[in-house]
């Protein structure tokens, strides 16, 4: 999957579709964050919860890892305009995250947000492991997702936007996953446990807040 045709229009292709549905659901725990000093985060496109991260967190430090090289062009613009004091505080990186190297590990924050879905079933729980062996115990992990809701019609219709997302994701970046991956059994199963949890526009959309259990 490459970003880099969309990696311009992102925020207003986003914004035409859903509002600022998507924004809410990536700042639903950043609370939560306010305590972490290390973070790294996966896949963070165009950098607008990198930004809200670095104003609400002003000790933490964070790697940015995306596998779009204009996403991160992006990403580093936004943060390099807020000042010296900001940009001093993030390494960003051009990888895909399994390739990946961590120069700062352990971490006590990992961040997740509209990533996973890009991934087999297989894929994550392999990408749960490897994060979970980069960071700290008690460490934090926020997550957003697209996910099918319950019951009969809340069902069909998320289904339906799901399955209209991935195939314009598989026309305009070529990717070639096709169904949501069970995200959250990968995340307990690398030793995460959910805390808190929120949905909107009918389900389609969850945020969850987990913490790495003690060994």
């Amino acid at each position: 999957m490459n970003c880099d045709s969309i990696a311009p229009y992102y925020q207003t292709l986003e914004y035409a579709s859903f509002g600022k549905a998507l924004e809410r659901r990536r700042w639903a725990f950043l609370a939560a964050a306010t305590i972490s000093r290390n973070a790294i985060l996966c896949g963070g496109g165009d950098g607008r919860f990198l930004a809200r991260l670095l104003r609400a967190n002003r000790a933490v430090r964070v790697d940015f890892v995306d596998a779009s090289p204009k996403m991160v062009e992006l990403a580093e613009r936004r943060v390099t305009a807020m000042g010296r004091a900001f940009r001093s505080r993030v390494q960003f990186y051009t990888a895909d995250l399994r390739n990946f190297d961590p120069p700062h590990s352990p971490y006590d924050l990992v961040v997740t947000h509209f990533f996973l879905d890009c991934f087999t079933d297989t894929e994550v729980s392999e990408l749960a492991d490897l994060l979970a062996s980069w960071t700290a115990h008690q460490a934090q992990w926020i997550v957003s997702e697209f996910q099918q809701a319950q019951g009969r019609f809340a069902a069909v219709w998320t289904q339906i936007v799901v399955r209209a997302l991935y195939l314009a994701f598989r026309i305009s970046t070529n990717l070639r996953v096709t169904r949501l991956p069970r995200y959250e059994d990968a995340l307990s199963s690398a030793g995460f446990c959910l805390q808190r949890r929120e949905q909107a526009l009918g389900g389609l959309l969850r945020s969850s807040l987990w913490r790495r259990s003690p060994a």
